[in-house]
C-alpha cells in the first residue's frame, strides 16, 4: 500500500530532526578542541603552497609529516618559548613593582604631571603615587589569586598546542580529499564555488599576514628598541607592545610612549628620545602604513573588514583575527550569489557588490 502524504511528511520532518539532533551532537562534541582545529587549518593553508612542492617528490604521509615538523619547528616552538619567557619576566616585573622603590622612581614624573595640571587645568593633579600605590596592591593581589588558573590556562594551551600539531598532519595529508568534499558541500555552481574558495584563501592569508605577522613584526621591532635604550625584560615588553599593536585604531604607542615619558622621569632624556625616533619610524610604520596596506589587498568593504576582526575577537577570541572576516566575506559571496540573476551566474565574476569593493 502507497504511503500517504501525511506519512511522508512525517518521515521528512522526522529525518531532518535527527539530522539536526545529530549535527548538533557532533558540535558538541567537536566544540573542545575547534580553536586547534581552526588554527591547524589556518597555518595549513599559509604553508600550503610549499607542501605541494613536497608532494612532488615524496608520499603525502612522508610530505605531511615533513610539513608538519617544519611549521612546528619555525612558528610554534618559538610561540612556545616567547609565552615562556613573558610569563616569567611578567611575573619579575609585578615584583619589582614595591611601593618604596616604585613610588621612587615615580616621584619626578609626579611632580612633571602636578606642574602640568596646575598651569594647563588649574586646578590639583591627580596623586600618581597614590594611585600607582594602589595599582601595584591590586595587581599582586589579583595575581596571587589567579595564579592558579594562570596554570591551569597554560595546561590547557599545552593540550591544545599538541592537538593543533596531530591536525595539522592530517590536513596535510588529507587536504585533496577535504577540498574535494568541500567542493560537493557546496551548493553553487563551478564558478561560484572556486570564487568563494579563492576569496576565503585570499582573507585568510592577508589577515594573518596583515594582523598577526604584522603584530609579531611590531613587538620584535619594540623588544628590540627597548633592549637598545636599556629597559630589561624586552620579551616582556616585546610582547605587550606585539598586542597593543592588534587593538584597531589604538595601535602600540599606548606601550612606547609611556615608557618614553618614565625614561624622561628618570632623568635619561637622551634614552627617551632614541625610544620615541625607533618606534615612530619602525613600529608606528608597522601599525599604520604597512598593516592598512596589507589590508587593502582585501576586496571587502573597510568597514566589514574592521567589524568581521572586532567581532571576531569578541565572539571567538584571538582566532577571530581570521575567522571573522573570512565568516563574513563568506556570507556576502552568499547572498550575492543568490541575489544575482541566475542567467548572468556564469558571466559574473567580476561584478562588485556594495560590500565588495
Amino acid at each position: 500500500m502507497p504511503e500517504t502524504t501525511a506519512t511522508q511528511r512525517v518521515r521528512t520532518v522526522l529525518f531532518y530532526g535527527f539530522l539536526a539532533i545529530l549535527a548538533w551532537m557532533v558540535f558538541l562534541v567537536l566544540e573542545p578542541f575547534l580553536t586547534p582545529l581552526v588554527w591547524a587549518a589556518v597555518l595549513v593553508i599559509l604553508f600550503y603552497p610549499w607542501h605541494q612542492r613536497l608532494e612532488r617528490h615524496w608520499r603525502p604521509t612522508q610530505s605531511a609529516l615533513v610539513s608538519t615538523v617544519v611549521v612546528t619547528t619555525i612558528l610554534i616552538v618559538p610561540a612556545l618559548f616567547v609565552m615562556t619567557g613573558f610569563v616569567h619576566q611578567a611575573l619579575g616585573t609585578l615584583a619589582d613593582i614595591e611601593v618604596g622603590g616604585f613610588a621612587g622612581h615615580i616621584d619626578r614624573l609626579n611632580r612633571m604631571w602636578t606642574w602640568l595640571a596646575i598651569h594647563l587645568h588649574g586646578g590639583p593633579a591627580i596623586d600618581l603615587t597614590s594611585l600607582a600605590r594602589n595599582t601595584a596592591e591590586r595587581a599582586t593581589t589579583m595575581l596571587a589569586g589567579e595564579l592558579g588558573g594562570v596554570v591551569r590556562q597554560f595546561l590547557l594551551f599545552l593540550f591544545d598546542l599538541l592537538i593543533a600539531i596531530i591536525a595539522m598532519f592530517y590536513f596535510f595529508r588529507d587536504a585533496g580529499s577535504i577540498m574535494a568534499w568541500l567542493r560537493r558541500l557546496l551548493p553553487f555552481g563551478a564558478a561560484q564555488r572556486e570564487r568563494m574558495i579563492d576569496e576565503a584563501h585570499d582573507l585568510v592569508f592577508v589577515t594573518v599576514a596583515s594582523s598577526l605577522a604584522g603584530a609579531g613584526l611590531a613587538g620584535l621591532v619594540g623588544g628590540l628598541a627597548f633592549f637598545v635604550v636599556g629597559i630589561h625584560r624586552v620579551i616582556f615588553w616585546g610582547v605587550v607592545t606585539a598586542f597593543s599593536s592588534l587593538l584597531p585604531f589604538v595601535g602600540s604607542w599606548i606601550i612606547w610612549v609611556p615608557a618614553a615619558m618614565w625614561l624622561l622621569a628618570e632623568g635619561h632624556p637622551g634614552r627617551a628620545i632614541a625610544l620615541l625616533a625607533i618606534c615612530s619610524v619602525t613600529v608606528a610604520g608597522i601599525d599604520y602604513v604597512l598593516r592598512p596596506a596589507m589590508i587593502g589587498r582585501m576586496r571587502m568593504n573597510g568597514l566589514l573588514v574592521l567589524i568581521g576582526v572586532l567581532g571576531g575577537i569578541a565572539v571567538f577570541g584571538l582566532i577571530g583575527l581570521v575567522l571573522g572576516p573570512v565568516i563574513l566575506a563568506t556570507a556576502t559571496s552568499m547572498l550575492r550569489t543568490y541575489t544575482l540573476p541566475a542567467a548572468s551566474h556564469g558571466s559574473s565574476e567580476g561584478a562588485t557588490s556594495p560590500v565588495i569593493e
